[in-house]
């Protein structure tokens, strides 16, 4: 791609409707946090039977798994997730090259990197949405943890051209 093409319209359009969207759910998740650790740092605010919020320091993957106390284990689970974070960025590079939708890939990058920022700020991400029905809880989770399980299905299901 030379310089003329990459700066041409489309592509720039492109670029800066990917930026966009980054931001904005970086915006929305940092807010959140902040918003949950003010609020809901020292008691859960219930909102009705099925919405809840509780700050819960998550030192391990998705759903608290590999939750870790120690800082070896902490170190070594956050330096694979910044690994594949960086792989998915290089694959998004590729398909961008190649005037594919990168959509879903902006979207998982973004919501890694907000929690790769709370794990290098408060030592884990900050997990604090609960949604419950009945006896059944869905495990404690923050915006930035919606963004990349949108991305994934996005990746999964949409073909993107």
């Amino acid at each position: 791609m030379s310089a003329v093409e990459f700066w041409n319209g489309k592509v720039h359009m492109n670029l800066c409707k990917y930026f966009s969207l980054a931001i904005l759910i970086f915006i929305i998740d940092r807010i959140s946090k902040i918003v949950a650790l003010r609020w809901c740092a020292d008691a859960a605010c219930t909102i009705n039977q099925y919405l809840s919020f509780e700050v819960t320091l998550n030192r391990g993957i998705s759903w608290g798994m590999l939750h870790q106390t120690t800082d070896t284990t902490f170190v070594l689970v956050s330096f694979v997730i910044t690994t594949i974070t960086a792989l998915l960025c290089w694959d998004a590079y590729r398909n961008y090259v190649r005037n594919k939708s990168i959509v879903g890939h902006v979207i998982i990058i973004t919501g890694s990197v907000c929690n790769l920022i709370d794990r290098a700020l408060y030592g884990g991400v900050i997990d604090f949405i609960i949604l419950s029905y009945n006896r059944y809880s869905w495990p404690v989770f923050n915006v930035a943890d919606m963004a990349i399980v949108c991305g994934v299905l996005i990746l999964i299901f949409v073909d993107e051209k």
